[in-house]
């Protein structure tokens, strides 16, 4: 199959996040498959906002990525990709596979019956993800547009029930939807051995983005609070968002942790693996989120995991088997579970196995065969 897989962001150029992730994970392995594979996407870093790369077309991993300019009207993450219509006809795919509720879903659902493509729309259920204001405002008018353009959508691809149930909310068909469990992960990362016990220091571990939603600041306060500080290590990884940053290390000194927290910028996946692999836990104390990958990364590497009762969480973590959920913005809660791993060996050994196991749910190669699947039944349907 020819497929042009369209998001505002990728991994290659480096740019980090959780949607930008499954692209790359899932467009590689249809590469892999013998697809024809073309990401549509902006050299732009999804944190900074910055350029990181050159405009035009490269080849990587068998994925060839097209690097449009985007527009100069930019709503939260959203972006207007230049050239978009002009691409899609040279690539002439069978498949359009959009991400997320942006100006491009729109165009490409207008285009579809002109440029004779199949559309597959996977929103990332924006509603429990907006970092900005004026995605809050807007979001209402552009779920409409979606329910008025949604019969020229072939496919809804949801990730989980939480987001079936929403777009059913805003009108879109229930025969229209097809729910295929992200987040993935490759199945190397079970290769891995699980960590063992030592006296060596406990080694907190969070990766991500360090913005102020993914609630850096509480896991901070938190850690004062914890039993046997003295004891404890805390890395923090992940491109930063500099202003937040600095009120992160502020924190930092003013609690007089310096000595125990080390931010560790941008990491590359070798060194995300290695640290998720060695940490005693792992703390994503987000405040607002969908599904966040590394989650599962690190229950797949054998990590605890202590994270929030935000968005689909529950459902990628399951609490009192393989991590701990907490209200989001409490770090009294926050510091007694990380209390309760640390001081808890067993309990720990306990958490990692039956982490390990649960995360082979979200193996990226059983995606993408349903994947497959369903564009095969989507060509097919006339």
């Amino acid at each position: 199959m020819r497929i042009a897989i369209v998001c505002s962001y990728y991994p290659w150029p480096p740019s980090v996040g959780g949607v930008e992730t499954i692209v790359r994970n899932v467009s590689t392995e249809l590469a892999k498959r013998g697809h024809e594979v073309h990401v549509i996407t902006a050299p732009f870093d999804v944190t900074t906002g910055k350029q990181v790369s050159d405009y035009g077309v490269e080849e990587r991993d068998g994925v060839i990525v097209h690097k449009l300019k985007p527009g100069k009207v930019k709503i939260g993450y959203a972006r207007l990709l230049k050239g978009l219509k002009e691409t899609i006809e040279k690539i002439k795919p069978e498949i359009v596979h959009e991400h997320n509720l942006h100006p491009h879903l729109f165009q490409l659902a207008g285009w579809r019956s002109e440029l004779r493509y199949k559309l597959v729309a996977e929103l990332h259920h924006p509603a429990v993800n907006l970092d900005f204001f004026v995605q809050k405002i807007l979001l209402p008018f552009t779920a409409y547009l979606m329910k008025r353009i949604s019969s020229n959508i072939d496919v809804f691809l949801a990730h989980t029930n939480l987001e079936k149930s929403w777009l059913i909310s805003k009108d879109v068909r229930e025969d229209a939807i097809e729910v295929i469990r992200p987040p993935l992960i490759p199945s190397r990362l079970f290769l891995y051995g699980v960590k063992a016990a030592s006296d060596s220091p406990s080694r907190l571990l969070y990766v991500g983005r360090i913005v102020p939603k993914k609630g850096l600041h509480v896991l901070i306060k938190a850690l004062s609070l914890v039993n046997n500080v003295g004891n404890i290590e805390l890395a923090i990884a992940g491109p930063v968002e500099e202003k937040y940053l600095r009120k992160l290390q502020n924190l930092v000194a003013e609690l007089k942790l310096e000595i125990h927290v080390e931010f560790k910028g941008r990491i590359t996946e070798k060194e995300k693996v290695g640290l998720m692999s060695a940490c005693s836990v792992f703390v994503c104390p987000t405040l607002a989120d969908y599904h966040p990958i590394v989650l599962v990364e690190a229950q797949a590497l054998g990590a605890p995991v202590i994270s929030t009762k935000v968005g689909a969480i529950p459902e990628i973590v399951l609490h009192g088997k393989t991590g701990l959920l907490i209200e989001p913005n409490n770090e009294r809660e926050l510091a007694k579970a990380i209390d309760a791993l640390l001081e808890d060996e067993s309990l720990r050994r306990r958490f990692s196995l039956n982490a390990r196991k649960f995360a082979e749910n979200f193996v990226l190669e059983r995606h993408v065969d349903k994947l497959e699947a369903l564009y095969h039944e989507v060509l097919n349907h006339k």
